[in-house]
């Protein structure tokens, strides 16, 4: 297997860092080589949550062809929104929580779509489904990607599931 580069949209907001950060170490326990990066540099809050549990930016890079042949999306699907090169890629996994739009493929992929209010949220279901143990920092990530992209629960497009994950993550998280 080769490696595969996972990142979120350009402009990358806390939910989009944690999410790649999540899903790289997901597919790695699921035996995927797959390095987390970002499409930008991170805001003041991403970089308060990094300091808060740890943890360094991730490299940011603006192509990925030069670097590997397959790509994982999170936190977005809209080609403008990705890396500039996506069509120079396979995509072989998608998890996100916005529509679909403008995003096909010429082969069969992965993909987790739900109607979550973060993609943190979705990811955290994923780990719990295959049993993979979440460790704390990226727990602490995934934490404040959902109370960022809820507006701490607040928003309109706050679940149920939503509400669920975040003091199963906070107690993981510590």
């Amino acid at each position: 297997m080769t490696k595969e580069l996972v990142f979120g949209h350009q402009n990358p907001d806390t939910d989009t860092i944690a999410s790649a950060m999540a899903f790289a170490y997901y597919q790695n326990q699921l035996g995927y080589e797959a390095e987390a990066v970002a499409l930008g540099e991170p805001n003041d809050e991403t970089k308060f949550a990094l300091n808060q549990f740890g943890l360094k930016p991730l490299r940011v890079i603006e192509t990925a062809a030069n670097e590997v042949e397959s790509v994982m999306l999170v936190d977005h699907n809209e080609p403008q929104q990705s890396v500039s090169d996506l069509d120079q890629v396979s995509v072989s996994h998608v998890v996100d929580h916005h529509r679909i739009n403008g995003f096909n493929t010429a082969a069969p992929l992965y993909m987790q779509l739900r109607p979550f209010g973060s993609v943190s949220t979705i990811l955290t279901e994923m780990f719990q489904a295959k049993n993979i143990n979440i460790p704390a920092e990226i727990a602490g990530m995934l934490l404040s990607g959902l109370i960022s992209d809820t507006l701490l629960l607040k928003s309109p497009t706050t679940t149920d599931h939503d509400r669920e994950a975040l003091p199963y993550l906070a107690k993981l998280a510590g």
